[in-house]
């Protein structure tokens, strides 16, 4: 039969009409190849040159039938689930919610699914979310690492699964990652900060994290620059990632440097959070010439009355470098533990004086 050929096989008269068709069903009724009914489902109709009046007709077929893809059965038969698992350390976050949405895209436009779970920050969380995962026979998985070493347990003799890392680039893992360059987001974040006001601080948590290190190096580094070479006496850090740490830091900070600095930037949303609020308890509010700083962006930072300037990380490229590394394993590519640095963006709100 030519692609472009219709020959309808009528429904089966004893088939409940609200019961949905298989995709073999359909290809049946339609008169329509199994593999051209497969790609219009799939959204592939345009990638593989299905013709226009062929789609709306398949899909015409289905929107008024219904169809139902028997997974169990393609995952058996080709030794794939079409499946991604992705371990996150806080699926609030806002930068790993929209890290999630952009990869989420890019499953769904290949036909796969997106399996997304938290570790909480803890080891051993991580080691239950990737064992959890690996049961569930995912083809390939990315993981935003809380400690230095993830053991992948074997997988009972299952062909290898894609693995691919962000975020967090501890050393010597065997698999690629995917990271911002955060150094020298630091440093265009003190560079700023210093040229306007002369003076600031960074309040940093977790650091311990590869990435909020190479935040503080680049700090550092401007400060230097600007000749202080106090500059790691002008950082405070904490343990913690949260709006009580960026209380606490920034308490530290009056108290070490006499008041108020003239400029500060917070390693996170939560920690700005935290220092906004110990600033509002000591003054009442925030003076109106202090310059703010931090890493990641939320929209309700346009709102706050004083100059802000925040490094956001580009989401979609890093989500599209991540999918870029699981496809050339799926397809067969052995992994390589390179490191692939994404920019970041400056962003800064309207000047104000």
């Amino acid at each position: 039969m030519e692609l472009g050929e219709t020959v309808v096989t009528p429904p089966d008269p004893n088939r409940s009409a609200s019961t949905p068709m298989t995709l073999d069903e359909v290809a049946a009724a339609t008169g329509f190849s199994r593999t051209t009914v497969r790609f219009v489902v799939n959204g592939q109709a345009e990638r593989y040159r299905i013709k226009a009046q062929t789609r709306e007709q398949i899909e015409q077929f289905i929107r008024e039938h219904g169809i139902v893809i028997d997974r169990t059965a393609r995952s058996l038969r080709l030794q794939r689930s079409d499946a991604i698992g992705l371990v996150l350390p806080d699926l609030a976050n806002p930068f790993f919610a929209h890290l999630t949405a952009a990869l989420e895209d890019l499953c769904h436009a290949a036909g796969l699914v997106l399996l997304t779970t938290s570790s909480h920050d803890d080891p051993a969380g991580e080691a239950r979310a990737v064992t959890r995962l690996l049961e569930r026979g995912v083809d390939g998985m990315v993981i935003a690492p809380c400690s230095p070493r993830i053991a992948l347990p074997p997988s009972g003799g299952r062909r290898s699964c894609a693995v691919v890392m962000t975020d967090r680039a501890f050393p010597g893992q065997p698999y690629p990652v995917v990271v911002t360059d955060n150094q020298a987001a630091g440093h265009r974040l003190a560079d700023i900060l210093l040229a306007e006001r002369g003076d600031a601080v960074f309040l940093a948590a977790s650091r311990w994290l590869p990435s909020v290190e190479e935040r503080i190096r680049g700090f550092v580094a401007a400060c230097a620059e600007h000749g202080l070479e106090d500059g790691e006496a002008r950082v405070f850090s904490s343990e913690s990632d949260d709006v009580a740490a960026g209380r606490r830091l920034m308490t530290e900070a009056m108290a070490s440097r006499g008041g108020l600095p003239k400029a500060f930037v917070c390693s996170s949303l939560l920690v700005f959070e935290g220092a906004l609020e110990a600033i509002g308890a000591q003054d009442g509010r925030l003076p109106p010439d202090m310059l703010l700083g931090t890493f990641d962006h939320h929209p309700l930072l346009d709102f706050l009355p004083n100059r802000i300037v925040s490094a956001r990380q580009d989401e979609k490229a890093i989500a599209e470098t991540i999918f870029r590394c699981l496809t050339d394993q799926l397809e067969g590519k052995p992994p390589r533990p390179e490191r692939l640095v994404i920019d970041s963006r400056i962003w800064r709100n309207s000047d104000r004086t």
